[in-house]
């Protein structure tokens, strides 16, 4: 995602991630980059690693792990470590207040839903929850489901990708420049 918004004119000040293969690309890239679990990181590390303070920044992109949510696997959800992870992201884009945010993950997180304690399936989604944490800290959102194919990719790969902004401005998602409906291999 940070080649994409290089690409589109956004300065990247900082990027992070868990997995040091990931922190390697991405510093090979030319961006600084913290490594290390999202639970333990302070948002005021990155702020000051990214020489900004609280509401400067203007976009936070990022895509929590898609594993629990994707249809190719075993659709643990909230119940996998992993799946409760969008609420650091939520508490990244709490606590730093940036101007717009853009989360992406695999279209499955629309349809997981949660699940008691007993093991019963509930009606409400886990992208509800999303969408009602982030009206809770003021944010105002669109979503979609994307296939990149649509774009001029070479390729089937679709995605729910999240908008927010802050400050009430209108958001939305982008048209398609390709194919205007989905089109089987």
């Amino acid at each position: 995602m940070d080649i994409g918004l290089q690409d589109a004119g956004i300065r990247i000040a900082i990027g992070q991630d868990l997995d040091s293969s990931c922190i390697k690309t991405i510093r090979e890239n030319g961006h600084a980059a913290i490594e290390g679990d999202i639970t333990q990181l302070r948002s005021e590390t990155l702020l000051e690693q990214a020489g900004l303070r609280i509401g400067e920044p203007f976009l936070i992109c990022g895509g929590p792990p898609c594993q629990p949510f994707s249809t190719a696997g075993k659709r643990l959800g909230v119940n996998d470590p992993r799946g409760s992870l969008f609420i650091e992201f939520v508490r990244m884009i709490r606590e730093i207040r940036p101007r717009f945010f853009v989360m992406e993950n695999v279209k499955g997180l629309v349809s997981s839903k949660l699940v008691d304690r007993g093991g019963k399936s509930e009606d409400t989604t886990v992208l509800d929850v999303v969408l009602e944490q982030f009206a809770h800290i003021g944010y105002h959102t669109v979503h979609g489901i994307l296939d990149a194919v649509n774009y001029g990719v070479p390729q089937f790969r679709e995605r729910l990708i999240i908008l927010g902004s802050r400050d009430n401005e209108q958001v939305f998602l982008p048209v398609p420049t390709h194919f205007q409906i989905h089109q089987t291999p």
